[in-house]
């Protein structure tokens, strides 16, 4: 049943003065959605594709646009709360970084949400506080932009997999997470330099791309040392300055914020050293921890640690073969991950339309659909959470899956073709076993250290 999850926050004083400024940002708004949408349609425009299918993917477009705001307009994330208080110091002036720990990124995104917060106001007449639809609709064309990259840079078929992907859906419609901008900056800063021999015509865009999306958000923070080990990308000399280059538009990010010392303190503690409060994962349990999801400072540290060694090994060994890195990063990232938590699953989403129609997908896909349907706290809550928690860390197994099915592959030359019989039988042995097995490892754990039943419930996390 559909519901509304709201979240309070103590209020800063209602006297300081608006930032007359607001402008700024709904500009920086507008023109984004009109360079997504535009960017969008210019790639279609371009593309040697059948009129017919171009019709197909806008008629997607615009279907999975509506899908998602009517989602937006029924149930709200607790992050939705932390946009709002974020925007709000925005738009009266202050940092951030000295006002709220509930921001843990570079700051680009709180304009964003600024301008956002500016377009609700001044567009009331949709009906009610309808921050969250205006947020959902900016990420909405995003995806659309997307789906643009992926029909015409990979197969059409990706691209209106990514728009009609359920998890991609319900993802951006009802958590509203900004993963997807992110990721359309990587994707766009990958495209750039994915035939490898590069040209520093090509190196210096994409390595300010990758920057552009790690000032959104740091998904890509061990992606330019990926790029370090992939010899394709052209001599070390390339790989230095494009990692250095990247990474130097996200320190000079925060630079305008360096000379205050509340600020300095708010970006070491909750973007640098951040942490998730919510610890439940494969390799968390697989730890020797008494508790589903609680962790001590050491057990944090360590698990952070050994969560970049992987993705660092893989990084290394993925780059002397022949799969993608983008795709496969996105994999890892997500299934070395030592925190997990639903919106997560939108790494694994961009790498499955990536990959599509590869069978494992299908397996991976319908295991996030029972995670968003069976979260406690998701916009369905049905009453399955003991499924919940087997689906969650079966999907991390799942994405370790499709990448040693990929990683094969890329090694043949004549991939096997496979039946939609054949698909769905192997899809879904994969994902009952992957079940089946963390199911008995749950049940040996709990058994083992006499878990408590309420250690089954685990609290509200904003990321």
């Amino acid at each position: 049943m559909l519901h509304s999850f709201n979240v309070t926050f103590v209020p800063f004083p209602v006297s300081l003065s608006l930032n007359y400024n607001a402008g700024v940002y709904i500009t920086l708004v507008a023109c984004c959605l009109l360079l997504n949408a535009g960017g969008a349609v210019y790639l279609l425009a371009q593309a040697k594709i059948e009129r017919r299918k171009k019709t197909l993917f806008a008629v997607a477009a615009l279907a999975s646009i509506a899908l998602k705001l009517v989602l937006a307009r029924q149930w709200s994330d607790y992050d939705v709360g932390s946009y709002n208080l974020v925007a709000s110091l925005v738009l009266h002036g202050k940092s951030v970084y000295a006002n709220t720990e509930y921001y843990n990124y570079a700051p680009l995104w709180a304009f964003f949400l600024a301008g956002i917060r500016q377009i609700s106001d001044l567009l009331p007449a949709i009906g009610g506080k309808i921050f969250h639809f205006y947020i959902a609709a900016f990420l909405a064309v995003v995806d659309v932009a997307l789906a643009a990259l992926l029909a015409t840079k990979y197969r059409y078929g990706a691209g209106v997999f990514f728009l009609c992907c359920p998890v991609t859906v319900i993802l951006t419609g009802s958590y509203s997470q900004f993963d997807n901008f992110a990721m359309l900056a990587g994707l766009a800063a990958w495209l750039l330099v994915r035939e490898g021999n590069t040209r520093w015509r090509r190196i210096l865009p994409s390595a300010g791309l990758l920057g552009l999306s790690l000032i959104i958000k740091h998904i890509f923070f061990l992606f330019p040392l990926w790029l370090l080990f992939w010899s394709k990308l052209g001599s070390l000399r390339k790989r230095l300055a494009y990692g250095a280059i990247a990474y130097a538009l996200f320190g000079l990010s925060f630079l305008p914020w360096a000379v205050d010392p509340l600020s300095r303190a708010g970006i070491l503690q909750h973007v640098f050293l951040y942490r998730s409060r919510l610890y439940f994962s494969v390799p968390h349990l697989l730890a020797a921890s008494h508790h589903l999801w609680i962790v001590s400072r050491t057990e944090t540290s360590l698990l952070s640690l050994i969560w970049m060694a992987v993705l660092m090994a893989a990084g290394i060994k993925v780059g002397r073969g022949g799969c993608e890195l983008f795709p496969m990063y996105l994999l890892v990232m997500f299934a070395a991950s030592p925190a997990l938590n639903d919106y997560y699953f939108a790494l694994p989403m961009l790498a499955c339309a990536i990959f599509y129609p590869s069978w494992p997908i299908w397996a991976l896909i319908g295991t996030s659909m029972i995670v968003l349907f069976g979260s406690p706290g998701g916009i369905f809550s049905l009453p399955f959470n003991r499924v919940y928690y087997v689906a969650i860390l079966s999907g991390q197994i799942l994405a370790w899956a499709l990448l040693v099915v990929q990683q094969k592959q890329a090694g043949r030359s004549d991939p096997v073709a496979l039946s939609a019989q054949d698909i769905a039988r192997k899809a879904m042995t994969l994902a009952v076993g992957s079940m089946t097995m963390m199911f008995l490892i749950l049940v040996i754990k709990a058994w083992a250290f006499g878990l408590a039943n309420s250690t089954w419930v685990l609290p509200a996390d904003n990321g």
